[in-house]
């Protein structure tokens, strides 16, 4: 017993030794796995969910543009697509008499949206008159006029008055411009 209780005795070494090729045959196994990526997990649910019930509005709504052309995709959106499999009809609002020139145009506009969500998936067209809003695009003087009032700011702090100048002027510009449209 004394034996192995010294460190350098033969036997306590041998001890040792067996004891460590013991823990390393029969190492245990990690008891928790890490948890599995959102992005799996969530793939799990909605991968039987999109084969079962086939694309939504919203896919289609953010491609729109690339889908249908912008110039017609400033007069119309689709609101939804309905019906069984096989059978689906994607419902589209337009503004005013561009629901007729959608409707005439209907062929290529269903081959467009079966291109881009897949072969046979919609059947049919249903476009109606309807209000829809436009979205204004934001002037440039609306978008920078926050950034330009703190560049004022710091400028003004400064010596220099060139850069303040030429600021102004290119502000008047801009201004001007704005107006004109």
């Amino acid at each position: 017993m004394n034996d192995l209780r010294d460190k350098n005795s033969i036997k306590a070494r041998t001890k040792r030794g067996n004891t460590l090729a013991y823990l390393q045959r029969n190492r245990g196994k990690a008891q928790y796995r890490h948890a599995p990526s959102a992005g799996r997990a969530a793939n799990k649910v909605l991968r039987p969910l999109s084969r079962k019930f086939g694309p939504g509005v919203s896919s289609l709504r953010s491609q729109w543009p690339q889908i249908i052309g912008e110039h017609w995709a400033k007069l119309s959106k689709p609101t939804a697509v309905r019906g069984k499999t096989g059978a689906k009809t994607l419902h589209i609002i337009a503004k005013g008499p561009a629901a007729a020139m959608l409707q005439a145009d209907s062929t290529k506009i269903l081959e467009r949206v079966n291109q881009y969500l897949g072969k046979g998936t919609i059947t049919k067209l249903a476009i109606k008159q309807g209000r829809i809003q436009i979205k204004p695009k934001p002037t440039l003087a609306d978008t920078h006029m926050h950034g330009t009032l703190e560049t004022m700011g710091n400028i003004a702090d400064t010596d220099d008055n060139s850069l303040q100048a030429a600021l102004n002027k290119l502000g008047a510009s801009v201004k001007a411009k704005t107006k004109k449209q």
